[in-house]
């Protein structure tokens, strides 16, 4: 946020706003979908005037960064009433820079000011004068009221604003005093980094590279702990000669679904020429073509496929980019006749099905489809399968066999702390399509997670088996618990219509594909995750349940602590009707489980319940 209203105020003319990007190709991409969004809506309108900035920050000797290499900064500049346009392509893509990279450039400016030129302050006045007297952001001015130190100091010893390795301390009001005396006190970036080196675990910041590799051989099922480890030799995926080669790391998870998306629709376009796919063909493509994103027509792929009630922004991409989808929101065996009779119909001359995207299990359904009949349509009809692993996780299950790429959130339980994003693809190398699918992905694929990013989820992910498993058991019992109690249980009297989990629905899809476990002592089998949606039979019991469930609030999941959130709310305000209708009521909490001690979180369960059953 201050970084761009830095911008917005360096470059931007009267009444334009800004959107941040890594990389000249994704602000290129924001640009020609903010431009195809309104020739939508208004086919004779003349082109926005949307500019890109290339900005170039060169640290200072003295600036606290990660390397000393220059940092390039694309702003796209455009009228701020597209400004909705722009937040949608960031929310569904993903590609936007990362908060880390974002504190790099102020660590730059802060100790390199000329680079501002004649900025002046910032502050909410200055950024809404530039835009023509409203403001988008909130307006929080920079840290101590400009690019100097901060002045701030409280109870606590004053840290970095949210510094590269600790988290922000609060800073209450109250608490709060002005004070000269505090840069004596304050810690330095350096030794922020030294305590997180040293205590926390962190690779040092120079080995960014070495840990995105070892996230790489992780993610392929190479690496299970830390290296070294008597467990780093074992192997969880089952797909015979997965590598770190097949890996591709993102920003986010939804960094990886669009480019997944993307991938598929070029690597057609190129086949339909009836040339072999190559890189050097993809990478010409790529330079001469009109429309690279495919976000106008005409298309020469098909239609995607969405199967399944998947998390909103999946289905937004396959809406939004390239000819559109069909939605097949329930993700049952009935839709798999539907989906399989509307291949059986497809006209000879119309371009045919080119992908289709599910999750296993679904968020917040928790439905598993049947993969070996969508492997089996996908061969039979020439289309690639995205399947998003995020809920079910590969520990739990094994569903590379039926993919020609897997995606998976990395922020959520392959993390689990909360302090950090990521994403990643995982190409299929016996995909009949591998061939083809990596040389689009290697012409196309831009590795844009911030060194510093790649830091912190290699650290947290080293016991991410351990943490699955504690987990796995947690949510079991919770939900064993919630079920019995239910109406779907035999409880007919109970306001908890039912309990959404793996073990409940669609159960002998998710055994076909759970994993023998050998690597957890104890464990017979893989567990079937730690998201549980509980569904009430009215509003007031669920908004009571809600408010006296004693656990974190918030619309993440996959945290090493037990979160909570009214998703249908959180997700869909303003298509409830509509997600009523794909069975996702409005009176459904969705609980991600944590680590916490098992007798106490029944409790905080059972007493959440007794709210909810006195409230109705």
């Amino acid at each position: 946020m201050q970084l761009a209203q830095l911008m917005e105020i360096k470059f931007a003319r009267f009444g334009e706003s800004s959107m941040l990007f890594p990389t000249a190709q994704h602000a290129s991409q924001c640009r020609d979908f903010m431009r195809a969004m309104e020739r939508r809506r208004d086919a004779n309108a003349p082109d926005v005037p949307i500019r890109i900035v290339r900005f170039s920050m060169h640290p200072h000797s003295k600036a606290p960064v990660l390397n000393q290499a220059p940092i390039l900064l694309y702003i796209v500049l455009f009228p701020e009433s597209l400004f909705a346009l722009a937040k949608a392509f960031w929310q569904h893509t993903g590609v936007g820079i990362t908060s880390r990279m974002a504190e790099g450039c102020l660590r730059i400016l802060e100790h390199n000011e000329s680079l501002l030129g004649d900025c002046g302050d910032l502050n909410p006045q200055t950024v809404a004068s530039r835009r023509g007297g409203t403001s988008t952001f909130s307006g929080v001015p920079a840290r101590g009221g400009g690019f100097g130190r901060s002045r701030y100091a409280s109870r606590m010893p004053p840290l970095p604003a949210r510094s590269d390795s600790l988290p922000a301390r609060t800073k209450s009001p109250e608490l709060i005093t002005e004070s000269h005396e505090v840069e004596k006190e304050e810690m330095t970036f350096e030794h922020a980094m030294f305590v997180e080196e040293r205590y926390g675990r962190n690779l040092p910041s120079s080995l960014a590279a070495r840990a995105k590799d070892a996230l790489r051989r992780r993610i392929a099922g190479t690496l299970v702990g830390e290296p070294g480890t008597d467990d780093s030799h074992l192997a969880l995926r089952k797909v015979t000669g997965v590598t770190e080669n097949d890996v591709f790391l993102f920003p986010c998870g939804m960094a990886a679904i669009f480019h997944a998306h993307q991938t598929i629709m070029l690597e057609r376009t190129l086949a339909a020429q009836s040339n072999p796919v190559t890189r050097e063909g993809a990478l010409q493509a790529l330079r001469t073509m009109d429309d690279p994103s495919f976000v106008f027509g005409p298309f020469v792929p098909g239609k995607a496929i969405c199967f399944g009630f998947t998390y909103t922004d999946t289905l937004k991409v396959l809406q939004k980019w390239g000819p559109g989808c069909h939605f097949f929101g329930h993700g049952t065996d009935d839709d798999l006749d539907k989906l399989e009779a509307l291949l059986a119909s497809q006209p000879a001359d119309e371009p045919k099905i080119m992908s289709l995207f599910c999750e296993f299990p679904s968020n917040p359904l928790l439905r598993s489809p049947d993969l070996k009949r969508i492997r089996a349509l996908a061969d039979t009809y020439g289309f690639s399968v995205v399947i998003d692993e995020t809920i079910g996780n590969f520990v739990n299950v094994e569903v590379l066999p039926y993919a020609d790429m897997v995606v998976s959130s990395l922020t959520k339980i392959f993390s689990g702390d909360c302090n950090v994003m990521g994403g990643s693809l995982v190409l299929n190398p016996r995909s009949p399509r591998a061939k083809s699918l990596r040389a689009v992905l290697e012409a196309n694929y831009q590795d844009t997670l911030w060194p510093e990013d790649a830091i912190f989820l290699e650290r947290n992910s080293r016991n991410f088996i351990a943490r699955i498993a504690h987990i796995d058991r947690n949510a079991e019992t919770v939900s064993d618990y919630l079920r019995e109690h239910s109406q779907a249980g035999g409880c007919a009297d109970s306001v908890v219509e039912d309990v959404f989990y793996p073990k409940y629905v669609t159960r002998h899809h998710y055994d076909a594909y759970r994993r023998e476990h050998p690597y957890v002592e104890g464990a017979e089998r893989s567990g079937f995750g730690g998201l549980i949606s509980v569904q009430f039979s009215s509003i007031a019991p669920a908004q009571a349940f809600y408010n006296n469930l004693a656990v974190f609030k918030g619309p993440s999941l996959g945290t090493n602590c037990t979160l909570a959130c009214p998703y249908t709310l959180l997700a869909h305000y303003s298509e409830l009707d509509w997600a009523a209708r794909m069975n996702v009521s409005n009176n459904l909490v969705r609980v991600s489980v944590g680590l916490e001690d098992t007798d106490q979180l029944l409790q905080v369960f059972t007493e959440a319940l007794a709210a909810a059953e006195a409230a109705a």
